[in-house]
C-alpha cells in the first residue's frame, strides 16, 4: 500500500514541479549524487525528498498512528466530528500529504484541511473535497490571517529549524494562526540516547541536549 501511494504522490508532485520549471520561480529541487533534495538555503532540513524518502515517511506516519492508535493527541475528535464550514485544521510540513488525506477523509464533515510543505510533493489533484495543499516556508512567516486555525499540527522537524528559530519564528508563527482557545500540537523525536556508555556520552554532551530540548518540555 505504500508503494502504491508513493507512486500516486509523487505523480501528484512531478506536475507541481514541472509546472514551477515553466515558470520563473526559483526550482524548488536540487540534485546531490542522484537524490532529490529542496532547494531552500534558509532551512536546515538535509533530508532528501525523493520515492525512497516518501516510503520512508510513510512507514513513519504508519507507525506513529499504531503506536498511538490515532493520528492525534490533542482533545479535537468532538469538534472534528461535529465539523462545520468554518473549522480549520492546518499541518505545518506535511510532506506527501499523507496525515491530512487521513484526517479530511476521516471528518469529512470539517470545513477545511490544509497542508503546507517548502516543496511541492503533496498531491495537486487526487485527494479529498476538504482537502488543500500549498508550498509555503514557515520561516518566511505563514500565509495566513490572525486567529485562523482551530487546530494546528506539526510534527519530525525538530532538525529542520534552529533553537532560535524556533522560539522567534516557528512557535510565535504557530499562536497566530490558532484561535483563541484552539490547539496547537507538536509531535517530535526524543533524541536523546538512553543506556550512554562513554562515546555516546561525549556525544551527547557535545550536543547540548538539555539546552535544544527545553523547548518541548
Amino acid at each position: 500500500m505504500g508503494k502504491k501511494f508513493s507512486k500516486l504522490s509523487q505523480s501528484s508532485s512531478n506536475d507541481n514541479e514541472n509546472e514551477l520549471e515553466r515558470s520563473n520561480v526559483p526550482k524548488p529541487f536540487k540534485y546531490v549524487d542522484g537524490k532529490r533534495y529542496h532547494n531552500v538555503t534558509s532551512l536546515r532540513y538535509h533530508l532528501p525528498n525523493d520515492g525512497d524518502e516518501f516510503d520512508r515517511l510513510q512507514m513513519q506516519h504508519y507507525l506513529s498512528r499504531y503506536i498511538w492508535q490515532s493520528n492525534f493527541s490533542a482533545p479535537v475528535h468532538e469538534l472534528l466530528r461535529n465539523g462545520g464550514e468554518d473549522i480549520r485544521v492546518l499541518d505545518v510540513g506535511c510532506g506527501p500529504g499523507t496525515w491530512i488525506l487521513e484526517m479530511s477523509s476521516d471528518y469529512p464533515q470539517t470545513g477545511m484541511f490544509h497542508g503546507i510543505d517548502i516543496a511541492p510533493i503533496f498531491p495537486d489533484t487526487i485527494k479529498p473535497f476538504n482537502a488543500t495543499f500549498s508550498i509555503q516556508n514557515a520561516l518566511e512567516g505563514l500565509n495566513f490571517p490572525d486567529n485562523h486555525f482551530d487546530y494546528v499540527y506539526m510534527r519530525f522537524l525538530t532538525a529542520a529549524f534552529s533553537t532560535e528559530q524556533w522560539e522567534t519564528i516557528v512557535i510565535p508563527e504557530l499562536v497566530r494562526v490558532t484561535k483563541n482557545g484552539g490547539y496547537i500540537e507538536i509531535m517530535e523525536w526524543d533524541v536523546k540516547i538512553y543506556g550512554q556508555g562513554p562515546i555516546a556520552k561525549r556525544l551527547m554532551d557535545s550536543c547540548n541536549y538539555q539546552s535544544f530540548i527545553y523547548l518541548f518540555i
